[in-house]
């Protein structure tokens, strides 16, 4: 007999013995062996039933939408809340959108608001090679507890569809979606505004070592505007009379009675007008939730600066109001989550003033409350990273930051005092590009510093590398002013203890941008001091970053890192250094 035989048939006679004895049992015996088997099996179902429960909630936390197949998409999945006419107009751009689609490349369509850019994403969805299609919230990423939802379809081509990216990169640790996909091989769709939002997004995603020009995107597709003659045309087709139309060169301003709102507004009453205008004034300073919801409260408390103060039966009359007049939706029946649509905001409601004196009314209005003094300063900090007023709406982000501070202080609040802080210390870095560069990039260390504190490398080992990158950047610059050995050297380290979370296997972009900097700071060491040593050390660090920034995978990159060895290759011939 074989092992196997012999083990089998060992197996097999215990098992009669137990079957033996147990039939022999009495009834009371027999209940004391299957009562506790029954209620551990009940125990750990329920448990079974619990974690699936709460990873479900996880996951509708996050996305939207998780693995469904593109052509069956419905169009409030991709639309949201935006009109829906049968009719379409195709345009050249269509079927570039295809054509990526099909050869599994991600893209980027890019245009003003209501310019179809969305429109244009649903039509190739449902048109094109099938996808599995997952879509993400906008909202704060929470790295050490995010999951992403099992794809039971394995063999089809993933698809995530990001509509708006320029507010999905106003959320907290966005940038970790985009190594998850590179990770899991998921392509990308998205929309974006063009022009000041879409400078926004990409110096967004540059300050997270991402470019969405070389690294994310294989193709960036601007959507055109349309002439007045195809307008007309378009208005034909879907009955629209064209002395109704405000046209604005944009597919979206045929089918959007803008006109027609415009005149409603004019007859709003003052109240209502009042009403409007703070719902405008939250949406300015990004005082709202996902996909534009605004909250009730907010708006009252906005309202009530104007001198609007009503009873709440009130307020929710005079919200079916504006509903009624389609300036505003009540979403899932509950007055307290209020819909806005933002064309009619930006190009119908008209405010006495606008600008940074809305930020700073809204700063004293929300003056003890900090999640939305926190809104406040985000919002404030991505327009001054874009617009002339940079040093104004630093100040005014710093501002609000440190207000919310005074209530989320360490104690209470650990992991949303450390968010705050490492905001406050970019404000500062990014003011010290227009004023006070060695004071404002000092006040960004400390406030990096005090981040570290509670995001230490053990429990939060991405925001300490990117803190830590943070500080390294921060000294790198601030070395250009005053102590530059001392600042290198200081910039140096930070940017090593970064390397100990981003290594090349997990993180390969953020390594290779680290190594680049890491051969920046060993570049200007060497203009004060051990020249040839340092020079070694910061073509080293280069040519490990080039490992990654191939000329095939990241040209942009790796042209920047090749002019930096040119340049120190230069200054070590002038300087008769033998590397």
């Amino acid at each position: 007999m074989t092992n196997s035989s012999f083990l089998i048939q060992n197996i097999t006679d215990s098992g009669s013995q137990l079957v033996s004895i147990y039939s022999n049992l009495s009834v009371e015996a027999k209940l004391g062996i299957l009562v506790p088997l029954l209620l551990a099996m009940i125990s750990a179902s329920h448990t079974l039933y619990k974690n699936y429960r709460e990873r479900q909630k996880k996951l509708r936390s996050l996305f939207n939408l998780t693995w469904k197949n593109s052509t069956s998409i419905g169009k409030e999945e991709v639309l949201g809340n935006r009109p829906f006419n049968e009719y379409y107009f195709l345009r050249p751009e269509d079927e570039k959108v295809w054509n990526c689609l099909d050869n599994e490349k991600s893209v980027l369509i890019v245009g003003p608001p209501l310019a179809g850019k969305t429109r244009m994403i649903y039509e190739s969805l449902i048109k094109s090679k099938k996808h599995d299609l997952i879509i993400p919230r906008s909202t704060d990423i929470e790295i050490e507890s995010f999951i992403l939802p099992r794809q039971m379809k394995f063999w089809k081509p993933k698809l995530m569809f990001i509509d708006d990216l320029h507010r999905f990169v106003e959320q907290q640790n966005f940038e970790y979606l985009f190594e998850v996909c590179r990770k899991n091989k998921i392509n990308l769709i998205a929309t974006c505004r063009s022009e000041v939002e879409y400078n926004k997004t990409k110096k967004r995603m540059l300050d997270k070592n991402l470019d969405l020009e070389t690294g994310i995107f294989d193709q960036i597709i601007e959507v055109n505007e349309i002439s007045e003659q195809q307008g007309k045309e378009i208005a034909e087709n879907v009955d629209r009379h064209w002395n109704e139309i405000r046209f604005n060169k944009t597919v979206g301003s045929i089918f959007m009675p803008l006109a027609e709102m415009d005149r409603r507004f004019k007859e709003c009453t003052s109240e209502e007008k009042s009403v409007l205008k703070a719902v405008k004034k939250l949406y300015i300073c990004g005082v709202y939730n996902e996909d534009q919801i605004f909250q009730l409260d907010k708006i009252q408390k906005v309202s009530e600066n104007e001198g609007i103060k009503k009873e709440k039966y009130q307020w929710e009359e005079l919200i079916e109001k504006l509903c009624e007049k389609e300036f505003t939706k009540i979403k899932e029946k509950d007055i307290d989550r209020i819909w806005a649509e933002e064309a009619y905001l930006e190009d119908i409601v008209e405010l006495n003033h606008s600008g940074l004196s809305v930020f700073e009314e809204l700063l004293s209005i929300f003056a003890e409350t900090p999640d939305e003094l926190f809104k406040i300063g985000n919002r404030a900090y991505e327009i001054g990273s874009v617009k002339l007023q940079k040093a104004s709406y630093m100040k005014v982000a710093i501002k609000a930051y440190r207000e919310a501070l005074k209530i989320r202080t360490v104690e209470q609040f650990p992991i949303k005092y450390a968010m705050t802080q490492n905001n406050i210390g970019n404000a500062h870095s990014t003011l010290a590009e227009v004023e006070e560069k060695a004071l404002s990039y000092k006040k960004a260390i400390e406030a990096f510093q005090k981040a570290l504190k509670i995001t230490t490398v053990k429990e939060f080992p991405m925001d300490y590398a990117m803190t830590q990158n943070n500080i390294g950047n921060a000294y790198s610059t601030l070395a250009e002013v005053e102590e530059k050995a001392l600042n290198c050297k200081k910039a140096i380290e930070a940017f090593q203890k970064a390397l100990k979370i981003t290594t090349v296997k997990e993180f390969p972009m953020d390594y290779a941008m680290t190594q680049n900097n890491i051969g920046n700071a060993y570049s200007t060491l060497a203009e004060v001091e051990e020249k040839a040593l340092n020079c070694k050390k910061a073509i080293e660090a280069y040519r490990e970053a080039l490992k990654i920034f191939t000329e095939n995978s990241y040209p942009e990159y790796n042209k920047i890192v090749a002019g930096n060895i040119e340049e120190l290759t230069n200054f070590c011939k002038m300087n008769e250094i033998k590397l």
